[in-house]
């Protein structure tokens, strides 16, 4: 019997090349749950869009008759196909480059800088190095990616949507 770990590389290898066939990629993938219920959990994306739930339905009729096939775990389990979300982790400097000018907050390592959360707009991309123009004060800040303990997107609502209604 395969462990969670070498069922999810044999999962993501096959993932992959669907995703690849429908132009989407593979973003995660995670077993959770217990022995008697697992849950399988799949999260796609769309490298030229946001992943819409026919992205999701696709993906999940496609692949599902290979889980079928291949019965991953000897109970039955739960398919949850998902997107990365409006507030989606940010894994390096790819993704900084796809979503330069957005909004995201970055939890910084280095305790001894006097910032170590910073929420701000992405700016320019090195292999090194990610300027983010802070949204409460507009200054401007170069990080190196290795001080980036963790990053995602941030929701940014329009002024009329905090207020809740329109403008007059």
């Amino acid at each position: 019997m395969l462990t969670d770990k070498e069922v999810e590389q044999l999962i993501w290898e096959k993932a992959s090349n669907i995703a690849d066939q429908l132009n989407l990629e593979i973003f995660d993938i995670e077993i959770k749950g217990s022995q008697k219920n697992k849950i399988l959990e799949i999260t796609i994306d769309n490298p030229s869009d946001y992943v819409s739930i026919n992205d999701c339905e696709r993906f999940s009729k496609t692949i599902d008759p290979w889980l079928d096939e291949i019965q991953p775990f000897p109970n039955s389990y739960e398919l949850v196909v998902s997107s990365p979300g409006l507030n989606r982790k940010l894994r390096g400097s790819n993704d900084y480059l796809r979503f330069k000018g957005k909004l995201a907050k970055f939890v910084l390592k280095n305790k001894e800088k006097k910032k170590t959360v910073l929420v701000g707009y992405i700016g320019n991309v090195s292999e090194e190095s990610l300027e983010i123009t802070e949204k409460e004060t507009g200054n401007l800040f170069t990080i190196d990616l290795k001080d980036i303990n963790k990053a995602n997107l941030e929701i940014e609502l329009q002024k009329n949507e905090k207020s809740g209604g329109a403008q007059k």
